[in-house]
Formats: structure tokens, C-alpha cells, sequence
């Protein structure tokens, strides 16, 4: 499915041009069809022959309900930018271009309307005036397409343009957490609340758990739709209505934001990259009332300028963006930055850093991992993934961290042992105590680390035959019982039944653990353990002992819970 919004000056015919392709009235209020004209967002839908979906947001033109538009066309895929061919290009044109263009909108159609009633002449100079406003546009304008909404001249050809656009129109991959910017709520009797939006990030399915985001009230979705057909799931970029139970129609308001809970960063503050209008009222500084819009969302913010007094019209800049009521955010996202004292539109662009833990003197943020995880050394991957918006996997246990932080750490734990001969697990920091297992010729006795050098036999050819056994190996009845109980005894070695295992094979299953915890928080079993690691109950059993006496576990009843040394 496509979406598209239109856009431009009030009394322009974009209401008259959709209901014309849709057969849809978009202007729901009797409010709107008694002035004639749209007040709020208006939505519709065609089918084309070849069975394209384009699905259509219609946004008031009137300047006075500009927050409405800008939430109607966050997140589209193509933009209508709609020009009556009598008036020509106005001032909510000029504007509602900047914010198509600050939002990140790629691909758009112009159409002249209501061409029947303008001479040829008039006509073609319009088009030549329009094709020269557009052609420094950053948005690829298709073409110009002539259409009259009372006698269908045009609409054909422009839904073949649409849908040709919609073909090859690319919508982003964004990461795999749910959020839906709310911009209808409502309630239908006998089924209860409903919210619409557009959903811009993962597929939305009906099993999916939700929570509203400004007040962590859990949600539970009863059923979904798109363009009046019930659906198992949403698929990122489609119009999608929800059915859902656990709040209230009064409860939620246009900008609330459903999301999976925990994976999300809920944040008062982001730095981004911003670009400002080719015309404003006065230069961007700190000094100023401003609103931010993010989705369907808007509240009042301050603003700082980053490595800059100002920042001047149709220019780029870097900003610190702060407010009072937190939002699930991720880099990548799109803001607009309006000046409330000016009643204008400065600009916007893209999120950057959605917890910036630096000071503005000294920010530079670029949005890329290095940039949003500098300062912060070691951090659960979880807390990385909503930070940065990217699929992390940790580098060591639970743990991120960027490879220069990594290697420091290393560094220092390695210098710590040669100067100390021995170092306390209970003295290290949590990330630490998984870090040692990346140190080469570390070994450990209990809860002391020591490098291999300093413990003679832990280079005995038996400490290295055991160690290549890993988890598996055989019977450990035949070696050298002396060697055995020394190495046992240097905690090099753990051993139950006659099966033994190397301290650094063990202490290698630290991921496998944290997700046997992660799914089984009472403990897990050693049923589980052994599905977890592909292994017969004849090595389970002795495994799971060992882990026990390093440490690594400690059992309650038949389950393991994390070991003091964990």
C-alpha cells in the first residue's frame, strides 16, 4: 500500500480532487461540508485495476490548522502537492513545500485543478511557473499533471501517474519494534475505542502486546483494519485502524503513540541535523517559542544551537531539541521545528542522538553508533538497541560496546593481572567479570583470575586435551588421576562422573545461560539447558554440576538460578 497526502493553499481543491478519484468524501465534519472547507485530516482509498492500493490523507490548506497537516503528511510515501490553476502558487504552497521537504518526503505529483475554467494560455504559463518553483525542490517532482475535478479531465492519467510512482517508491526498513502515531481516535458503539495512523516502523499483529506510550497503560488490540477490511496484521506504511481494549476513547488524544513496551527510548531531548526554509521571518537562535512536531505529535520546545550563534535561512545546522513530555524516539526519525511567536514553519530534519550526554559546547552528532554510544563504555544491548535503533548483537554476555572501548577495557584488565599476578571476580565491575573470557591465557580458580602463566600447569598437554573436548568429550577415568586433581584443585578443571570440562569451555556458555535466564527468570532446567545446547543428557547432567561448583549457577530445587560468581 502507498500513502499520499496532499498539500498546498487553502480553497485549492484537494478535498474536490480526492473525493473525484475515490469516490470517498474526505471531509468527515458537518462543519467541513457546511463552510467548504477541510478542517481536519480527511482519509479515502482506491483500488486501481492492476489491484495498486493508494490510499490518500487529505490535509487542510488554511493556515490556521497547519499543525492538523503537518501530522497528516508525516511519515507518506508520495506527496500530492495540489495548485488551483486560476490562483496559482500562494503562500501556504511555499510553506506546505518546506515541510514535505524537511519531513523527508522523496517522491510527489503536482496537478493544476480546476484547469476547465482557465484559458490554454493561462494554463501553460502556470505550468511553467510551477515547473520552475519545483526544479531546486529536493523532492523528485514526477510531473505536472492538468486535472478538473467537475469534469474528470485529468484524473485517469494522474492516478496512472500515482500508481506508477507507488511501483517503484521504496519505503525504508526501520527497526523491528512497533509504534503507531495515533491521528484518529474515536469510539463505535457495540465494539468500543478506536485509533488510526500510519504505521511507520514494524508490522503491527494482532497477538502484538502494546502499551500507550505517554502513560504505560497496557493496551490489547481486538481487531485491525485497513481501508474497512479486517486483517490478522498492518504492514509497515499502511493506513491502519485498531480496535483496542484497556483505555478509554477520552483517554487518548491525536500525537498519542502505541508502542511495544521496553523497546523504545522515551526521551525529553535529541539532537538532530536540521535544515532550514528558504524564507524566514528572522535567523534561528535559542531565544524563541517554539513547537516540535514528530508523527502526529506536537508540544512546545526550546531549542540550542550546536557549534553556531545562528543559523539563517536555507542553511543546515545542528540543534539540541528539548520538551517536557517524553516520546518513544529513534535516530532516523523526522521532526519539524515551528516558530509559535511567528506563526511559520523554520524547518526540521533528522534525530540524531535520542539521549545526548554531552554538553552543547561540545556536541558533535552525526547519528552513527560511534557517535550516540561515545561516553558510555559498556551498556546492556538492550539499552544499545533503543539508543542507537539498530539490531546490536553484544560483544561479550550482555554487553555493547563500540571495538575502541572494548579493546581499552581489555587492555587495562590484562595490565591489572600482570601487575597484581591475581585479580578478585568479586572486585570486578559487572561487564568485566564477562570481559575476562575474551583475555587470551586467563585462567580461573574459583573467584580468582590468574594469567596462565603464572599457573604452570595450566599449559599441561592434559588441560589442552580437555579443553579441545569442550562440552562433550569422553570419559575422564582414564588419564592421569594426579594431573587431574591438580588441575581440579588450580580450578583449571571441573569434573562430575567422570566427565570433565576445561574452566574456559565453561565459562564460554555465559550467552547460552543469559538466554536460558532470559526466557526462564524462576531458573532453568537441565532438560532445558540441554536443548539449549544440543547435547545428551549423559553430558547435561555432569555439565550442570560443574557450572554449579565454578559458580556459574547455583541449584534450587531442579532448577539453576545465577551462581555467586556470576
Amino acid at each position: 500500500m502507498t500513502v499520499i497526502a496532499t498539500a498546498g493553499h487553502v480553497d485549492h481543491g484537494k478535498s474536490s480532487l480526492v473525493r473525484a478519484i475515490t469516490g470517498i468524501e474526505p471531509d468527515r465534519l458537518t462543519e467541513e461540508q457546511r463552510k467548504g472547507m477541510t478542517i481536519d485530516l480527511g482519509f479515502a482509498h482506491i483500488t486501481t485495476q492492476s489491484g495498486t492500493t493508494l490510499s490518500f490523507i487529505d490535509v487542510p490548506g488554511h493556515t490556521d490548522f497547519i499543525r492538523t497537516m503537518i501530522s497528516g503528511v508525516s511519515g507518506v510515501d508520495i506527496a500530492l502537492l495540489v495548485i488551483d490553476a486560476g490562483e496559482g502558487w500562494k503562500p501556504q504552497t511555499e510553506e506546505h513545500l518546506g515541510i514535505l521537504e524537511v519531513l523527508g518526503v522523496t517522491t510527489g505529483v503536482v496537478t493544476l485543478t480546476k484547469c476547465d475554467r482557465v484559458s490554454s494560455e493561462l494554463l501553460a504559463q502556470r505550468t511553467a511557473d510551477v515547473n520552475a518553483r519545483v526544479k531546486e525542490s529536493s523532492i523528485h517532482w514526477k510531473e505536472v499533471v492538468h486535472t478538473s475535478a467537475h469534469t474528470g479531465e485529468g484524473l485517469e492519467h494522474l492516478v496512472s501517474v500515482l500508481e506508477t510512482l507507488s511501483q517503484h517508491e521504496y519505503r525504508p526498513v526501520r527497526r523491528g519494534a512497533q509504534r503507531l502515531f495515533v491521528d484518529r481516535v474515536f469510539t463505535i458503539k457495540g465494539s468500543g475505542t478506536v485509533v488510526t495512523g500510519t504505521l511507520d516502523t514494524a508490522p503491527l499483529h494482532l497477538s502484538d502486546s502494546l502499551v500507550v506510550a505517554r502513560t504505560s497503560e497496557p493496551i490489547r488490540l481486538r481487531t485491525l483494519q485497513v481501508h474497512g477490511e479486517t486483517v490478522e496484521h498492518c504492514d509497515p506504511g499502511s493506513r491502519c485502524a485498531a480496535n483496542i481494549s484497556g483505555v478509554d476513547a477520552h483517554q487518548l488524544v491525536r500525537g498519542d503513540a502505541l508502542i511495544a513496551p521496553t523497546s523504545w527510548k522515551m526521551t525529553d531531548v535529541f539532537d538532530a541535523n536540521i535544515t532550514t526554509l528558504t524564507e524566514l521571518p528572522r535567523p534561528l537562535t535559542h531565544r524563541g517559542s517554539f513547537t516540535i512536531h514528530v508523527g502526529s505529535h506536537f508540544q512546545s520546545a526550546s531549542v540550542r544551537i550546536i557549534g553556531a550563534e545562528l543559523i539563517a535561512a536555507a542553511s543546515s545546522g545542528l540543534v539540541r531539541v528539548r520538551f517536557a513530555q517524553p516520546l518513544p524516539l529513534v535516530p532516523g526519525d523526522r521532526y519539524l521545528l515551528r516558530d509559535t511567536s511567528t506563526n511559520s514553519t523554520i524547518g526540521g530534519g533528522t534525530i540524531l542522538d535520542v539521549d545526548p550526554i554531552v554538553r552543547v559546547s561540545r556536541a558533535q552528532p552525526t547519528g552513527s553508533v560511534e557517535s550516540i554510544m561515545s561516553g558510555r563504555g559498556f551498556i546492556p544491548v538492550e539499552e544499545a538497541r533503543r539508543l542507537t535503533g539498530q539490531p546490536l548483537e553484544p560483544v561479550v554476555g550482555r554487553w555493547f560496546a563500540t571495538p575502541n572501548v572494548v579493546e581499552t577495557a581489555l587492555t587495562h584488565l590484562t595490565q591489572q593481572l600482570e601487575v597484581h599476578s591475581e585479580l578478585s571476580m568479586s572486585q570486578l565491575l559487572p561487564y568485566e567479570r564477562d570481559l575476562v573470557a575474551l583475555i587470551p591465557d586467563v585462567v580461573r580458580q574459583g573467584d580468582v583470575l590468574r594469567l596462565r602463566t603464572a599457573t604452570p600447569l595450566a599449559s599441561h598437554p592434559l588441560a589442552s586435551e580437555i579443553r579441545s573436548w569442550g562440552i562433550t568429550g569422553p570419559s575422564s577415568s582414564t588419564v592421569d588421576r594426579n594431573i587431574m586433581r591438580q588441575l581440579i584443585q588450580d580450578g583449571i578443571v571441573f569434573e562430575h562422573d567422570a566427565i570433565a570440562f576445561h574452566s574456559d569451555s565453561l565459562h564460554a556458555l555465559r550467552p547460552h545461560l543469559e538466554s536460558l535466564w532470559a526466557l526462564s527468570p524462576q531458573g532453568f532446567t537441565v532438560s532445558q539447558l540441554r536443548e539449549q545446547l544440543g547435547i545428551t543428557r549423559k553430558h547435561a547432567i555432569p555439565l550442570s554440576e560443574c557450572l554449579d561448583k565454578m559458580g556459574l549457577t547455583r541449584r534450587m530445587g531442579d532448577c539453576r538460578l545465577p551462581g555467586r560468581t556470576w
